[in-house]
């Protein structure tokens, strides 16, 4: 595996060179089809034909709407080698978002599998580029396009849980260096395999793709999208690394899956982003993995990744994502702007490797997250900065704990509370596979604290239980006041609860008390 940067690679110059290295090595395992580095490369040629073919020119965006497949990965490196900048969104989106992000990219393709063709053809009169089955043309043998490495090489759509997806903007430059970095905090080697339930279309999941594109790591993708199939590739296909998502984990151990008699032996690495794991949930995945380390991260699509606890710490700081990647600098600011001391909350602040270009054709919101870095020297030029919008502490041993977001905070009884605490709290009665926390507008604590919550199998009487659990727990502020007992989450495209959608229905279940479930 090269771990070591050219000087001015793109993603398509970087990934030739692995393919080279690698070229019988596996590159994506599905099911029973195993797609070498050489055949990946060798469809990517045809790709690239076809996007030139169509008309795509070094600039243009090519908008991908795909499941993970190794035909989307192909096409995505035919793409960077046209020049073409690649857009991505999961096939699983509502339509409204595709339409979206045609409107905001002005894609010059618009690429999905043969099966959504129908489905999409009238939300884009441009050309189409058909995943899988035949009709591609040969192999494109021109040299590839010539791309500035600063220049835009993705843009990926925020998860869209608040309203309409930002299209986040990174430069080949930037995916380069970061998934270097990462990819040695994480000791990837040659003879590693990443199972990836996570859509490439979400930062973790592209992630794990560039470390199979850009560092030469099998990549083991499941059949299907439930914990069944990832279950079945646990067993079947002997992964070193697993990452997941605080949803993953729950489905897996909360919902109809076999984890529990997996043999999960051959899995050296469990990694996790998107939030904390719940105390609970945590303590039985230790059980279900217990030949494996764990790596809790932390990071935004706007960022890459920010930070990383080192696994020999994940039992005694199970809350924290640890220290700052190579080439990253964490600062954390009080509200007036200065620099917050140990153990004290503020906003954090990304400085160095893995900031974002950007917000695709929208400056006034970029503005607002991408701002000069308060600490560059005033007498050079001033870099930007990722005002990340997380709340963050640092203990005294330098390690970083997420708080939660400041547009989440709520205001309880004239107390700021933290939902990620409640939520997590809540997990710790064993009661719920499942909970996510709001506050609503009330007349006399200003918020009041509900929540949406999943019951786990067999439990009765969940808001009367729950409500007593709250009290030995939690400071009065704290408690939900109300409970919503739903079967299962709305969810984004990436598999994040959809916050949005649960707040809607916690407004009409509070409004309508007889909504409620019990």
């Amino acid at each position: 595996m090269i771990l070591t940067a050219a000087s001015g690679e793109t993603l398509w110059a970087r990934f030739e060179r692995v393919a080279a290295a690698r070229a019988d090595h596996p590159a994506l395992i599905q099911g029973d089809t195993r797609t070498s580095f050489a055949e990946l490369a060798a469809a990517a040629l045809r790709y690239g034909r076809a996007f030139r073919d169509a008309g795509v020119r070094p600039g243009d965006r090519c908008l991908f709407f795909s499941t993970n497949r190794p035909e989307l990965a192909a096409a995505m490196l035919g793409a960077w080698r046209a020049g073409a900048v690649v857009a991505l969104l999961n096939d699983e989106a509502p339509l409204a978002h595709l339409e979206h992000a045609i409107r905001v990219v002005a894609p010059a393709a618009l690429v999905t599998a043969d099966s959504d063709a129908g489905r999409v053809a009238g939300l884009f009169d441009g050309p189409l580029v058909a995943l899988g089955g035949g009709g591609l043309p040969p192999a494109d043998n021109r040299p590839a396009a010539i791309v500035d490495p600063a220049e835009p090489a993705s843009i990926f759509f925020t998860s869209g849980s608040t309203g309409m997806p930002k299209g986040v903007t990174q430069s080949h430059r930037t995916l380069v260096e970061a998934c270097i970095s990462v990819g040695g905090h994480l000791g990837l080697g040659e003879a590693d395999r990443i199972l990836c339930p996570i859509p490439w279309s979400f930062d973790y999941g592209y992630g794990q793709l560039l470390s199979t594109l850009l560092l030469g790591v099998t990549q083991l993708l499941p059949t299907e999208r439930n914990a069944l199939a990832i279950c079945a590739a646990l067993e079947a296909q002997r992964p070193t690394v697993f990452a997941g998502l605080p949803s993953i984990f729950a489905l897996l151990l909360r919902g109809v899956s076999t984890l529990r008699t997996t043999d999960t032996g051959s899995v050296r690495l469990v990694t996790n982003t998107g939030g904390p794991i719940p105390d609970a949930i945590f303590a039985e995945l230790q059980t279900a993995f217990p030949a494996s380390a764990f790596s809790l991260n932390y990071g935004m699509t706007e960022t890459y990744r920010s930070a990383g606890l080192p696994p020999a710490l994940a039992a005694s700081h199970p809350h924290s994502v640890g220290l700052a990647y190579p080439g990253v600098d964490l600062r954390i600011l009080r509200e007036d702007g200065s620099e917050a001391g140990p153990d004290e909350v503020g906003e954090l602040v990304h400085r160095g490797t893995g900031v974002f270009m950007g917000y695709w054709g929208d400056p006034e919101a970029t503005a607002r997250v991408l701002r000069p870095d308060p600490f560059a020297p005033a007498d050079g030029q001033t870099p930007k900065v990722v005002f990340t919008g997380d709340l963050a502490v640092r203990d005294r041993e330098g390690l970083l704990t997420i708080r939660g977001r400041r547009d989440r905070l709520i205001k309880s009884m004239g107390v700021r509370v933290s939902p990620d605490e409640i939520e997590a709290l809540l997990h710790g009665s064993g009661l719920v596979a499942g909970a996510v926390v709001a506050g609503l507008p009330h007349d006399i604590y200003g918020q009041m604290v509900v929540a949406a919550v999943v019951a786990r199998p067999g439990i009765d009487g969940l808001d009367r239980q729950l409500k007593a659990f709250a009290r030995t727990v939690m400071s009065r502020h704290m408690q939900p006041r109300h409970y919503l007992v739903v079967e299962q989450f709305p969810l984004t495209p990436n598999g994040k609860p959809d916050h949005a959608a649960i707040r809607r229905l916690l407004d009409e279940a509070t409004a309508n008390p007889r909504a409620r479930s019990a």
